[in-house]
């Protein structure tokens, strides 16, 4: 069995080295991520698959608290041993009272000069000082390849050009920006293709790794979509029936259609929070009005009509001359039995031509609310504003999650046919108590593919702004 190429995740401490593992393994519970110094004590493993089997072993190592101290010892120890610096270095790490105060730095080293490539993290908001420049004397050398990153880009202080321009000095030209809190795809690819060229045996195992990433975030995408697809045709094909002239019965079944709405919501985020590998005590965004797995904008205000763009008089209008849709939007005691209350002989054949057995049931004493169209078109707002968000979300991230709420009226127009048919089809959702069948499955897969396509628009605008 061949050996798993090993890669060392260096630099000072509080630069991010923890937190580009977590960004690459997706795993927001790896290590410890602190505002103070020096939180990794200890070097730690994580392992990068492909089809279950390992290709690289990343080693998240101590940071180095004191270069040049560090760098001044070692100049001393190769003085007085008259070794070469790699062999200064290799005697450094691995006998105890050569390194007394440096018990950090020399498990780091131990590390370095165990691995093929060293992933050198820079946090690019601070400047360039006097303790980089004596690591990257250190670094250079350690007779391995070092492949920069410059962590946290997208900071509007950040010093990349200076560090660019520092690192080229020591030739060291390969450079990755990175941000471990917003992700964006092409870099990791980017990373991987560089630490290809440093070492031998790297090209192959991360060639694979490369594809398998583009693979996973394209099933990422489209399971998204189709738990946001799901949903929609969940809410839309709900309803609940009452006798028509039962006033307080059919306030009664609006409030229980409201709340049967709002759940099924919640089991869609706590979904979606799974898939891409997040929970839900990442969240209290100020910007999306998200918190604990819960929105807290109620979907049922007219205020988050108004926030996602829609016009909550309007949407009114339109649920009334429905004729057969409750308009929950406004809290909801407004059904347009247009039949019943002869709003006109025109709209009547209309709706008895769309609706046909609930028109029916309707004159014969039945009526049934539903959730309206401009309900559906804020669910659907809500849910592709939270997974381009998520998309975008490296997994060391700390601070609430940050999105624009855009209107998507768009996409609701693609989706609105087969939207509309859902509300004709009672066992097209689980919210009834009804069989499912499969034209169901067919009205999923055909929303989801222009959701996939919403999504994957809105992450590209996202990472070339």
């Amino acid at each position: 069995m061949s050996r798993v190429p090993a890669v060392a995740v260096i630099g000072h401490t509080n630069v991010g080295k923890t937190s580009l593992m977590r960004t690459l393994t997706r795993e927001r519970s790896f290590g410890e991520i602190s505002a103070h110094p020096a939180t990794t004590r200890h070097v730690e493993l994580a392992e990068l698959a492909v089809a279950g089997r390992p290709i690289l072993h990343l080693f998240d190592t101590p940071g180095f608290e004191d270069s040049s101290g560090l760098l001044a010892h070692i100049e001393r120890l190769r003085a007085q041993r008259g070794e070469d610096w790699l062999e200064s270095l290799r005697a450094f790490a691995s006998e105890a009272k050569l390194h007394a105060g440096f018990s950090q730095e020399a498990m780091a080293l131990r590390q370095i000069l165990q691995s093929d490539v060293l992933l050198y993290v820079v946090d690019a908001r601070d400047a360039v000082r006097a303790k980089h420049r004596d690591e990257l004397e250190l670094l250079g050398r350690t007779a391995r390849p070092v492949l920069p990153v410059l962590n946290f880009i997208t900071h509007d202080t950040g010093h990349e050009s200076e560090w660019r321009e520092q690192l080229a000095r020591v030739n060291m030209h390969a450079v990755v920006p990175f941000d471990t809190v917003v992700y964006r795809e092409n870099d990791e690819i980017t990373l991987y293709t560089k630490m290809a060229t440093l070492a031998d045996g790297l090209n192959a195992p991360l060639s694979q790794l490369i594809e398998q990433l583009r693979t996973a975030r394209a099933a990422l995408r489209r399971s998204s979509a189709t738990l946001i697809a799901e949903l929609l045709i969940d809410v839309a094909a709900a309803r609940r029936a009452y006798p028509v002239k039962d006033e307080d019965q059919k306030a009664s079944e609006a409030a229980r259609l409201q709340d049967m709405v709002r759940t099924r919501e919640r089991q869609a985020v706590d979904a979606l929070l799974k898939l891409h590998r997040f929970a839900d005590q990442d969240y209290a965004p100020a910007e999306l009005p998200f918190a604990h797995g819960e929105w807290q904008q109620d979907l049922f205000d007219p205020e988050v009509l108004e926030q996602f763009g829609f016009n909550a008089t309007r949407a009114l209008a339109t649920g009334a001359a429905a004729g057969l849709v409750i308009d929950l939007v406004a809290g909801g005691l407004t059904l347009g039995a247009a039949a019943a209350t002869g709003a006109g002989i025109g709209f009547a054949i209309d709706s008895i031509r769309r609706y046909g057995k609930q028109v029916v049931a309707t004159i014969q004493g039945q009526a049934e609310v539903t959730v309206d169209d401009a309900t559906l078109h804020s669910l659907l707002a809500r849910e592709v504003v939270l997974t381009a968000a998520l998309l975008g979300r490296g997994h060391a991230a700390q601070r609430p999650i940050v999105g624009e709420v855009t209107e998507s009226g768009d996409l609701f127009q693609r989706l609105a046919p087969t939207l509309r048919k859902a509300r004709r089809q009672k066992d097209w959702s689980t919210l009834n108590d009804a069989r499912l069948t499969t034209s169901r499955a067919a009205a999923i897969r055909t929303i989801a593919t222009p959701i996939e396509t919403a999504i994957s628009d809105e992450r590209k605008n996202t990472e070339e702004v």
